[in-house]
């Protein structure tokens, strides 16, 4: 079927094209509005600012496709064949995309508020400026996976609000990403890049956050109770009022962060380094901080009590009022 065949039909009021052989085929601008498209072959098609809301996409093959600008909002992409597809500046706002692989596809400055991503391979896909309020990519069990983000591109992407517990986001890019109010709860972070990224008040219980880079970040209020985030950088970065109660955190660099009135109580801090961080007010009660390196640190008015404090580099720290170990008040 030709692209002239298939555009006449359509006009015609016919809107069933299930199995379709479009494979190559050039439907660029084309209204194919709640077109049913299940299962066809659109390998390597033009569909360049072609109008698919609503239309029905599941288990198609759109591998290589040209989808930018086009508009699927709403569409239906489940188990759809998204691999190396150019979908930038796509419109896929509540599309549905359970279970489809996106690997290697470009959705730069795509729009997927509030679409649903759950079980989606999303494997060194670029989403570089890309909107996701709202998104839907957490883990379900006996239901969804947690969607693969491996490697992604997501600089500068917005995040706000999105549901991303439980994915996969190892060594994903998220350099100046938007993720205030997100969730990742018990999401995999290792080796992710978060370089400035804004993280206010979001969701970060037990998320694995190994060897990941957050200098510069803004956490102001986010919760990371239980997180692992050994070896991890965050130099620079904002915590105030974060909640890290029994995050482990040992070999962290903290580095003139600012942590007030940020929550340690029960954590590793071993090893850490605080070195010139303000922790201003925090709480740090039954933390463990053997051989930590708090040079130089501002704990006035900390609550240090029942820490373990004995092999920590306190040298040239501030601890003016701070509540020490054994319950007294520094003067």
């Amino acid at each position: 079927m030709d692209a002239i065949e298939l555009l006449q039909r359509y006009k015609a009021g016919e809107t069933d094209f299930r199995g379709a052989n479009l494979c190559g085929i050039d439907l660029s601008g084309a209204d194919l509005i709640g077109a049913d498209l299940t299962g066809t072959d659109l390998r390597g098609a033009n569909l360049v600012l072609a109008y698919l809301n609503r239309a029905n996409l599941s288990k198609a093959n759109l591998v290589g496709t040209r989808l930018s600008g086009a508009n699927l909002s709403q569409a239906d992409l489940i188990n759809a064949k998204l691999r190396d597809a150019d979908l930038h500046g796509a419109i896929l706002y509540g599309a549905d995309l359970r279970g489809a692989d996106i690997t290697l596809a470009t959705l730069l400055d795509a729009n997927l508020i509030s679409a649903d991503l759950r079980s989606v391979n999303l494997g060194s896909a670029n989403l570089r400026g890309a909107c996701l309020r709202g998104a839907n990519l957490r883990y379900e069990k006996r239901c969804y996976e947690g969607a693969n983000l491996r490697g992604i591109d997501l600089r500068h992407a917005d995040l706000r609000g999105a549901n991303l517990n439980g994915a996969d986001l190892t060594k994903a890019d998220l350099r100046r990403a938007n993720l205030t109010e997100t969730s990742l709860r018990e999401a995999n972070l290792t080796e992710a890049n978060l370089i400035g990224a804004t993280l206010q008040s979001s969701f970060l219980t037990d998320a694995i956050l190994i060897d990941a880079d957050l200098s510069q970040a803004n956490l102001t209020n986010a919760k990371l109770e239980r997180a692992n985030l050994t070896d991890a950088t965050l130099k620079h970065v904002n915590l105030t009022e974060a909640n890290l109660t029994q995050a482990t955190l040992s070999k962290v660099n903290f580095a003139y962060a600012i942590l007030r009135r940020a929550r340690f109580n029960r954590a590793d801090l071993s090893r850490t380094t605080l070195h010139h961080a303000d922790l201003t007010e925090a709480t740090l009660i039954e933390a463990y901080l053997g051989r930590a390196d708090l040079r130089d640190a501002n704990l006035t008015d900390a609550n240090l009590a029942k820490a373990e404090l004995s092999s920590a580099n306190l040298m040239g720290a501030n601890l003016q009022g701070a509540t020490l170990p054994d319950g007294s008040t520094h003067e």
